[in-house]
Order: structure tokens, then C-alpha cells, then sequence
């Protein structure tokens, strides 16, 4: 079974990297040296992956720690009217951060693979894309329980302004809106 093709960029990125082995091969290097440049692109892909954990790790702590905020606010009375997403920028902008963790992740099993067709193995590289891949896994379910919980929130605060409207207007003998 053939793995599926890497992307533009990274095809350019493995051509040059084969060039530069068949280049430094071609001036006499033994294969090992020859390899050098490959250990180093993965090396520096390894400290790539180390900082984007970082940052991914605390992007879900953002959603973990705003997740019980926001059901809170749904069981406080007064509070429950406070935040209501009415134009849906809060969910679009978890929505876009969800799209950019499943590029990065396109772009990690991408990165796999150009090391995979280099005949490239490291323990490290893999570890550290498990990782990555688990952590952007979790991620994206806190960001899908984040967006509904807003969702669930702005449909109960709507429901209880719809009832609280329509009291009012029950009270003053008002006709409903239609």
C-alpha cells in the first residue's frame, strides 16, 4: 500500500533535501555524512513540534478554563443574559482556530510522510508527532464542547428573554410579535 502523496511545499522541500545527499554523496562523503542534512531537518522539525505543543497545550487549557465559566453563567440567573453570543463571534472564532489545529495536523502527517519517502526513521519524530497529533485531537474536542456549550447557553438565555417578552406583553395586553 502506497502512502499518500505529500504536498507541494514539502515535495520541494524532500527534492532539495535528495539533491543535497546525492550532492554531497557525489563529492565523496561516506552515506553517513552524506545523511547529515536529513538528522538536522529532522532535529529541527523535533524542536518545531516541542514549541507547537507548547502552544497548542495552551490553547486547551484556554478551552478547559473557559468551558466551566461559560456553564456558570447558564445556571446564574442574572448572569445567563450577560453573555450571549448573538452574532456568533465567539463560536467563529473557535471555528477558525479548529480549522488552523487540522492544518497543522495535515501538515504534521505531511512531514511524516517526506520522512517516511526519505527512508528517515526517528523514535523522536514519531514520539513527538503522537503527541502533537493526540494533543490537537483533545484540543479540537474542547473546542467543539466550548461551541456548544455557547450554543446551549445562547438558546436558553434567548428562550428565557422570548418568555420574559412575552410576559410582558401578556401584562400590558400588548399583541405578540410576530
Amino acid at each position: 500500500m502506497s502512502s499518500p502523496p505529500v504536498s507541494d511545499s514539502t515535495r520541494r522541500l524532500l527534492d532539495a533535501v535528495r539533491k543535497l545527499e546525492r550532492t554531497l554523496q557525489s563529492v565523496g562523503l561516506p552515506r553517513i555524512l552524506a545523511r547529515l542534512p536529513v538528522c538536522w531537518l529532522c532535529w529541527h522539525y523535533c524542536r518545531t513540534l516541542d514549541q507547537k505543543i507548547i502552544r497548542i497545550r495552551r490553547i486547551a487549557g484556554k478551552f478547559e478554563q473557559w468551558l466551566p465559566a461559560i456553564r456558570a453563567y447558564a445556571g446564574e440567573g442574572a448572569a445567563q443574559l450577560e453573555l450571549i453570543d448573538v452574532d456568533l463571534s465567539m463560536r467563529n472564532d473557535i471555528e477558525v482556530t479548529k480549522n488552523t489545529m487540522w492544518e497543522l495536523r495535515s501538515y504534521c502527517l505531511d512531514i511524516g510522510r517526506m520522512f517516511d519517502q526519505l527512508g528517515y526513521q526517528s523514535p523522536g519524530l514519531r514520539r513527538r508527532q503522537a503527541q502533537f497529533l493526540q494533543i490537537l485531537e483533545s484540543s479540537c474536542v474542547s473546542a467543539c464542547t466550548m461551541q456548544d456549550a455557547l450554543a446551549e447557553h445562547d438558546n436558553a438565555a434567548l428562550a428565557m428573554l422570548r418568555a420574559r417578552q412575552a410576559l410582558e406583553r401578556a401584562r400590558t395586553g400588548e399583541a405578540p410579535a410576530v
